[in-house]
C-alpha cells in the first residue's frame, strides 16, 4: 500500500470518527455523556451551533420528516471510504482514482446541497458537519492526485 493510499485511510477513519461523534449527539439530542463537555465545539454560538441545526428539521431526508436522519448518510460514507481505500491500496498498491473520483464527487455535490440548507434557508452551520465536509474534500483531492498520476 503506497503512502498515498495510507494517507487516505487514514483520513476516511477520521471522518469515520467524526461522524460517530456527531450521530451519537444527534442520537442523544446533545445530551448524552460526554455531550456538553464538548458542546464547546459543536455549540460554538448561535451561527455555529450544531444543535440549531439538528432542531431546524433540516436533518433528516426529506426535510421535516422522520425520514433518515443524516447523520446516517456519514455513518455510511466514511466507513465505505475506509474499505474502499484499504481494498485499492492492498490490491492494487495504490487508489483507484477512477473510481474513487467520480464516487466522491457525488458526496461533494450533497454537500452542496447540505451548504445551501445551512447557510441559505436556516442561517446556521454545524461546526462537526463542516468538519465531514472538508475531509471528504481532502479525499476528494488525494482521489484526484491518484486519477491524474495513474496517467
Amino acid at each position: 500500500m503506497d503512502r498515498l493510499s495510507k494517507a487516505f485511510v487514514a483520513l476516511a477513519l477520521v471522518g469515520l470518527v467524526i461522524a460517530v461523534y456527531h450521530g451519537y449527539d444527534e442520537f442523544t439530542a446533545y445530551t448524552g455523556p460526554g455531550s456538553n463537555a464538548c458542546s464547546v465545539f459543536t455549540n460554538i454560538n448561535p451561527f455555529f451551533s450544531c444543535a440549531s441545526v439538528f432542531a431546524s428539521g433540516y436533518a433528516t431526508l426529506p426535510p421535516h420528516s422522520n425520514g433518515l436522519p443524516l447523520y446516517v448518510l456519514g455513518l455510511v460514507w466514511f466507513p465505505l471510504m475506509v474499505v474502499l481505500g484499504v481494498w485499492f491500496g492492498k490490491k492494487r498498491g495504490a487508489l483507484n482514482g477512477e473510481v474513487l473520483f467520480p464516487l466522491l464527487m457525488v458526496g461533494n455535490i450533497f454537500t452542496l446541497y447540505l451548504w445551501y440548507v445551512e447557510l441559505g434557508i436556516i442561517h446556521v452551520l454545524c461546526p462537526i458537519c463542516v468538519g465531514m465536509y472538508l475531509v471528504n474534500y481532502a479525499l476528494t483531492a488525494m482521489a484526484l492526485k491518484s486519477l491524474l498520476g495513474s496517467g
